[in-house]
């Protein structure tokens, strides 16, 4: 959907009430999503906000998606972390989805780790596995930088080459084998949702490049680039989707389940935070 002449508007007037309310400036913003958000839960909270309160940010409706804005100190890096987004399937505007993003830029972020749960189309994967995205395909059918662009933000014309940062990218793969994790790089493709994908789909996903399927990353990271954010994305596996003889009936609750054992991989992995005050 286009943006909002007054979209920029509605962006500082958010940012200004999480403004009076932080502790301080957050150098980086993280985004937990499906399964991942009670990870907050073993962090030193210094501040909340529900942003329910926070003008123009709309509160997920979704299981597991809190609607909670953390500040943290993690490794010395100051971070602000979002637990739980709203989805384009939800039938919310595309800027509407995007909005926390640019928020998160706007009251001092430099750097976005996002992260999610996706379907696993890599023969290698298994449920569980972390996975580092190196770039994305959009089959969403849509695009959050549609409509007028705001120049304060970005190019008309952003250039998708670097969207993910590659450096980041090795520096936290690096961290964490360090650490005994196995983690994988991969292509994610980004489907609009809500239904799941057919085995039909699933083989083409798997055909045209794509490691992962999701209903989420891609906006996100559009937007992220957009504006100048460095952008770290995280997938959990939460289901295997290919081959087909490996592929079973998923439920929301399976998806959790299984993202939320492997919450305590993504949370390990907090020395990649250092690369952002390198």
């Amino acid at each position: 959907m286009p943006i909002h002449t007054d979209e920029y508007q509605l962006v500082q007037e958010a940012a200004s009430y999480i403004k009076r309310k932080m502790p301080f400036i957050p150098k980086v913003g993280i985004i937990l999503g499906t399964g991942l958000g009670g990870w907050v839960n073993s962090l030193d909270i210094i501040e909340e906000i529900s942003t329910s309160e926070v003008p123009h940010l709309v509160s997920p409706k979704v299981v597991s998606h809190k609607g909670r804005l953390s500040f943290a100190v993690i490794n010395d890096v100051p971070v602000a972390i979002l637990a739980g987004r709203i989805h384009y399937y939800e039938g919310h505007e595309m800027n509407e989805v995007v909005r926390p993003v640019r928020v998160l830029r706007e009251i001092g972020c430099t750097h976005l780790v996002t992260t999610n749960a996706a379907g696993g189309l890599n023969p290698a994967y298994h449920g569980g596995d972390i996975v580092i995205i190196k770039d994305h395909i959009n089959l969403m059918g849509v695009n959050p930088l549609r409509g007028p662009n705001e120049e304060k933000w970005g190019p008309r014309f952003p250039d998708m080459m670097h969207a993910y940062d590659r450096v980041w990218m090795a520096f936290a793969k690096t961290q964490a084998e360090k650490l005994g994790l196995n983690i994988h790089t991969g292509v994610y493709a980004g489907n609009a949702g809500p239904s799941l994908e057919t085995p039909a789909e699933y083989e083409y996903l798997h055909r045209i490049g794509a490691d992962l399927v999701g209903m989420s990353a891609v906006p996100e990271v559009i937007a992220a680039h957009h504006i100048g954010l460095k952008v770290l994305a995280i997938s959990v596996v939460s289901n295997v989707c290919y081959p087909p003889e490996r592929i079973q009936e998923t439920s929301v609750e399976d998806v959790i389940r299984m993202v939320e054992t492997s919450a305590s991989k993504v949370g390990m992995d907090q020395q990649s935070l250092q690369y952002c005050v390198q």
